[in-house]
């Protein structure tokens, strides 16, 4: 890998640093500055040190490279958005090829209740991240049957959103109504009614994939899904509202980091 950078650092090629910070990613260019035998000098993006600094690793892409390299941090100098990097490896898990924004929930999180196709019983799990085509999401152990989350079986999954995302659906139907006379025949708020401050989405879908997570009694599930119109407008504005506060939080912790190292 070392090779590699050693290339791109002597045709100046331009690269970017990759990070998920609480299920967004965060990429800015950086520009490699020095390359050893075993490790590398970048700087970057205020915001990308941040992450470099609270996650201690990150990911480096070049459109001169075919692959996306992961790393570890050594060490930062803050004052230059600097940041030492080593222990270079090819990203395996396709980070480098995510096609959709996936956020995770906020603080009180979200909780999913799944019912597979033909099984009469429902499964509840705390959703991990979630996305406009899907979820991954966590299944306690004693819940687990691996007859059932095989790769592939068929399921429903009931979401329950905070009553916020539906007022703020409602608003953005009103405003492409207003703006376009058939939306009304495309795009009908016909969302739940909220109980107890929450409204319940169903999505219909299929398990992708299914593993174990590491010194856990828990399972990770990747799940693709399909919603209707009206509750696919409100996921989006979930999305949309948690990609906010994922860059607002993002923003004080890198002010908080920056000023307690003045």
């Amino acid at each position: 890998m070392i090779s590699v950078l050693r290339q791109l650092f002597a045709k100046q090629s331009e690269i970017r640093l990759l990070n998920i910070y609480k299920g967004l990613p965060i990429s800015y260019d950086a520009k490699l500055s020095s390359v050893s035998d075993t490790d590398v000098r970048v700087t970057s993006n205020r915001y990308q040190i941040a992450c470099l600094y609270y996650q201690r690793g990150t990911y480096i892409q070049s459109d001169d490279m075919p692959y996306t390299i992961s790393c570890q941090v050594v060490s930062l100098n803050l004052a230059k958005e600097d940041a030492q990097l080593t222990e270079f490896e090819l990203a395996t898990n396709n980070i480098g090829n995510r096609m959709n924004i996936r956020v995770e929930p906020a603080d009180e999180g979200l909780i999913g209740t799944i019912q597979f196709k033909g099984y009469p019983n429902k499964v509840t799990a705390s959703i991990a991240d979630i996305s406009i085509h899907g979820a991954s999401v966590m299944v306690e152990d004693f819940l687990f049957s691996t007859r059932l989350f095989q790769t592939g079986n068929e399921m429903s999954m009931s979401i329950s959103f905070p009553e916020s995302i539906l007022q703020k659906t409602k608003k953005v139907y009103t405003s492409l109504a207003s703006e376009n006379r058939n939306t009304r025949s495309i795009i009908k708020p016909s969302l739940p009614a909220a109980q107890n401050g929450r409204i319940d989405i169903t999505a219909w879908g299929k398990i992708l994939a299914v593993r174990q997570e590491p010194n856990q009694s828990r399972y990770k599930v990747n799940i693709k899904f399909y919603i209707k119109d009206a509750e696919r407008l409100a996921l989006s504005q979930y999305i949309s509202q948690r990609q906010t506060e994922i860059i607002r939080d993002l923003r004080i912790l890198a002010d908080e980091l920056y000023s307690r190292k003045k």
